[in-house]
């Protein structure tokens, strides 16, 4: 009998943790930094990398859902415009935007412990990959 409550218990367990992968996708938890590699593409050679800084950290955390990935958005457009694109930062705006999906890491993987988001910018040359610190 105690293999089948043994069995029973794990069984339970695996059915009750198993939603949790779900939330890897990314959430509405404050996280502590936001990473991002600007590349050339499809080479994948980094033309320009930044962290987020506590300011944009603080009010990043304090949005959720869409506000997140457009307020990310904003961010990433301004160091863009640096590099010279071919877009109006409109374009590029949405262009982030769409990639990031319905929240700021919509498409993201789990990779060694960050939330990974590579989005691809058409026209540009260019991919923006977000790395959200857990």
């Amino acid at each position: 009998m105690k293999l089948t409550k043994r069995t029973l218990m794990g069984a339970t367990l695996a059915l009750a943790l198993t939603p949790l992968a779900a939330f890897a996708e990314g959430s509405e938890d404050p996280i502590p930094g936001i990473d991002v590699i600007i590349e050339k593409d499809p080479s994948a050679v980094p033309v320009m990398k930044f962290t987020l800084n506590d300011g944009e950290m603080q009010k990043f955390n304090s949005l959720k859902g869409k506000e997140r990935a457009e307020f990310l958005a904003g961010v990433l457009t301004r160091y863009l415009l640096d590099l010279g694109p071919k877009s109006s930062p409109d374009d590029l705006r949405a262009m982030l935007v769409e990639g990031m999906g319905g929240s700021w890491c919509g498409p993201c993987r789990l990779v060694d412990g960050a939330y990974v988001n590579r989005i691809k910018l058409p026209g540009e040359g260019l991919a923006v990959e977000i790395k959200g610190i857990k």
